[in-house]
């Protein structure tokens, strides 16, 4: 059997609502040298693994992997491994591929000789984190945008919105993600995967639509496990860094601006969302991020601004006394769970 130009993988999770339009945007596309789609059921508990089914039944470019609820990267490994493109792209199950973004974007991946492109998103919500239009020969080249596109709006991270080289993802060691983490898997992937590539490019044009509305949104969610996983990832962070050529401060530079993206992030998380964590629990956190002054400067400076005045200047008071406890209380207090 002929290899098949592009491997588009989707990870699929109880998606029956949205799962019909998401492949039926994959299908659409056109691809002279070959499309499959391998949609990875990862245990779904509604109607998905039977529409799953009737898409293979009713396309020969449609594969189905049935599997047990392990992730959503545990389901991409899956179909990574599966995957006998020259091309990979990833596909969430409640967003979908813009049209003629292969037609657009795969010629140019191979008369580039392209290791990674990356296209633009056209968001639900309307909120807009603009990719530059650039090409580079290598990783190091990207240099000082590296904030911008790792950091600032994590371009750089996200699985989808992309086109990828398979036989850069398969070199020894093989590129895959880590179902460990509930988070940052994504960026540690990537972290992985761009010291390796050769020519990139970036690309404005949008080729694909995100669904940032829902629950699964980071902004609606009261996750309590930010700081554990930028811990967990900052060597390969760091290392990524090192590959890019970065002097000792610019480095360090870089390294204190995630984790102060991520310290914010998480303190916000806390302040606006309710979470199933327990008020000790939830202290313990804001102590751990108000003992680290570039985040207590960084969240200082944004209470300072605050049109609330009066909420604001109680968690000024409280942050800049590091008063952990009460924070936590208060957040509780405002967000029950």
């Amino acid at each position: 059997m002929t290899a098949p130009q592009l491997s588009v993988v989707v990870p699929v999770y109880n998606a029956a609502a949205t799962l019909d339009r998401c492949v039926e945007s994959i299908l659409q596309q056109t691809v002279p040298g070959g499309l499959e789609l391998i949609l990875v059921d990862d245990g779904s508990k509604d109607d998905s693994p039977a529409l799953c089914d009737a898409w293979a039944e009713r396309d020969a470019r449609v594969r189905v992997i049935h599997q047990p609820n392990s992730g959503p990267s545990a389901a991409r490994n899956a179909g990574l491994d599966a995957a006998r493109g020259a091309y990979i792209s990833f596909v969430d199950s409640d967003d979908r591929l813009l049209p003629d973004t292969c037609a657009v974007f795969l010629p140019r991946m191979e008369a580039e000789g392209l290791d990674l492109l990356v296209f633009g998103l056209e968001r639900a919500s309307g909120y807009d984190e603009p990719v530059p239009d650039l090409t580079v020969p290598d990783f190091a080249a990207l240099g000082g945008r590296l904030e911008y596109l790792l950091v600032d709006t994590g371009i750089l991270a996200s699985p989808v919105n992309k086109l990828y080289r398979a036989a850069c993802l398969n070199a020894a060691p093989p590129v895959r993600f880590d179902a460990r983490l509930a988070i940052n898997e994504d960026l540690l992937f990537h972290l992985q995967l761009l010291p390796r590539c050769g020519r990139m490019a970036l690309c404005s044009r949008p080729g694909y639509w995100v669904d940032d509305r829902g629950e699964n949104s980071l902004s609606r969610q009261g996750r309590t496990d930010l700081l554990a996983a930028e811990a967990y990832t900052r060597p390969a962070f760091a290392a990524v860094l090192d590959a890019a050529r970065l002097s000792g401060p610019e480095k360090q530079q870089l390294l204190q601006a995630r984790r102060v993206s991520v310290y914010t992030i998480q303190f916000w998380l806390l302040a606006g969302r309710p979470c199933a964590a327990g008020t000790l629990q939830v202290a313990g956190l804001v102590r751990r991020i108000l003992r680290y002054a570039p985040a207590r400067r960084a969240l200082l400076a944004r209470l300072r601004t605050d049109p609330n005045r009066l909420a604001a200047g109680l968690l000024r008071l409280c942050v800049t006394l590091r008063l952990a406890l009460p924070l936590a209380v208060l957040f509780r207090l405002r967000h029950p769970g």
